[in-house]
């Protein structure tokens, strides 16, 4: 072999390489990008501006100009499809497409869906803006009840130790030893069990009732307290139950609590109501509030709408539109008028690779949006009579290999795509990974549907019979569903259903 044919075996082995492991990069990138959701978009987007001179934000034309456009490659403006159309399933008629063929025309159908074009900014119409929360924590309020009464400084510290270890459910489980322990170590200050409990009582009589509690029956005992305006002789009874027989009540031991306190079932059942009345995590009214304030606003990444039994997809794209900078444009095509033999400097190599990377990123960015249309796309179609009825037995069985199989895609794909992502229907808003549910047998029922009928089941029991999960697993084998006992008890526990012996009542 000649030294230049060498030479061009080399070359030739070298460009391979590099095409190969650029088709990896970009899909690693691709994945990385369809898992984000909307700010993680923005923020990578931000850092590709700010690293990339090449690109750059594109300015708005018009203010007027359609905030979506229709990506079917026919121009066909119809969105909508009616539900049942056969030859739209995909899980009826599977198609297939290989994630490099992005670009061709058959990459995304046509119909069904409308697509955000990548734009600067959206009209205030079009966003879901959820609630601003600026609400105080549970600290915060407990605090400034605290400093309203008249405290020395030395019970104002033990109060800000007391606060600081009461759980996220209201109750103070911390061993009153353990906090002067904490006290004296870290601020050097000897206090005695008795100054503590002295404030934790001060601190158990704030608002809201029952808080500070150091367990579950006590703090029912100072709601009960608490309480005004109800029937003194039943609030008496509910206290004796709750201060003397708890764990009889707990266990529904309702027939040894009449006799013992020697009272009828009418007087049981109104002191019951008053049991019922509290709430036994007192703290969950400040934890709502913090978790709305301090977790991530959701911003719907798709809508799904019906209008006379037709489903309207839109994938919601917030993000800025992203142009090449024209003085980079200008220099790329200077660059590409040379020939293949011209020397190219270092700082012309890095206008090409700038321009390269950028234009690349553009590209993921809209392979992106056609996959997350797609998928979403094929989970609409398998779970179209949900987004028409909201009748949540209506959901199908559906498995990430079921939504592969269908789009083309591979499984981590779609894992990718569901993760952060969720959708805006006429009957909430959900994750999109709620619609995917596990088959439980040949009659392609789902657990989400069986679920729902064994809380159906439940909620019209009757109270003083309630049903056995025997009893539940023999209706839904009558109803055709081919169930065991120990799956009904599962997902009875995954509901937060207790027992039949713990729902029971007398009345």
């Amino acid at each position: 072999m000649s030294e230049k044919d060498n030479f061009q075996q080399i070359q030739k082995l070298s460009q391979e390489q590099i095409q190969t492991q650029r088709a990896t990069l970009n899909q690693m990138l691709l994945g990385e990008l369809i898992e984000m959701n909307d700010e993680g978009i923005k923020e990578r987007i931000e850092a590709e501006l700010n690293d990339n001179p090449a690109l750059e934000e594109a300015s708005d034309t018009s203010d007027d100009q359609d905030n979506f456009s229709d990506i079917s490659d026919d121009g066909n403006d119809d969105t909508t499809a009616e539900v049942g159309q056969g030859n739209d399933d995909p899980f009826d008629s599977p198609y297939t497409q290989n994630d490099d063929d992005d670009n061709n025309s058959d990459a995304i159908d046509d119909g069904l869906a409308m697509i955000a074009s990548s734009r600067k900014k959206r009209v205030a119409d079009d966003v879901y803006r959820p609630p601003v929360v600026n609400e105080a924590s549970m600290m915060e309020v407990l605090m400034n009840q605290v400093r309203e009464r008249d405290l020395t400084d030395r019970q104002l510290l033990i109060a800000e130790y007391i606060v600081g270890e009461i759980d996220d459910d209201g109750l103070m489980r911390r061993p009153i030893t353990s906090i002067c322990g904490d006290i004296i170590s870290r601020e050097n200050e000897f206090v005695t069990p008795q100054e503590v409990q002295d404030v934790l009582e001060v601190i158990q009589d704030l608002e809201p009732a029952g808080i500070a509690a150091t367990n579950t029956r006590e703090c029912i005992l100072l709601q009960i307290e608490d309480m005004k305006g109800v029937d003194i002789e039943a609030a008496q009874v509910a206290h004796a139950i709750v201060d003397k027989h708890f764990e009889a009540y707990e266990r529904h031991h309702y027939d040894k609590i009449l006799s013992v306190l020697n009272i009828d079932k009418d007087t049981f059942n109104e002191a019951d109501k008053i049991i019922k009345r509290t709430n036994p995590r007192p703290g969950n009214m400040f934890n709502s509030g913090e978790r709305m304030a301090n977790a991530t606003h959701i911003t719907p990444n798709f809508v799904i709408t019906t209008d006379d039994n037709k489903l309207q997809l839109t994938v919601v794209n917030d993000i800025p539109e992203l142009q090449i900078s024209e003085s980079y444009e200008i220099e790329y095509q200077r660059l590409s008028k040379k020939g293949k033999n011209a020397k190219i400097g270092d700082e012309e190599l890095t206008i090409k690779r700038q321009y390269e990377n950028a234009t690349n990123f553009i590209m993921l960015l809209k392979q992106r949006q056609e996959k997350l249309y797609k998928i979403m796309k094929t989970i609409m179609l398998r779970q179209q009579e949900f987004f028409i009825t909201g009748d949540t037995q209506a959901l199908k069985p559906l498995v990430l290999k079921d939504v592969a199989d269908a789009t083309g895609y591979d499984a981590s794909t779609i894992s990718r795509a569901q993760q952060n992502k969720w959708v805006d229907t006429n009957w909430g808003i959900f994750p999109v990974k709620y619609f995917f549910v596990k088959r439980v047998n040949e009659n392609d029922a789902s657990s989400t549907a069986i679920k729902e009928i064994i809380k159906e089941m439940i909620d019209n029991e009757d109270k003083t019979k309630p049903l056995s999960d025997d009893r539940l697993c023999e209706a839904l084998q009558e109803r055709g569903f081919d169930i065991k006992r120990r799956t009904v008890a599962k997902y009875r526990d995954s509901l937060k259903i207790p027992v039949a012996r713990q729902r029971k009542t007398l009345h």
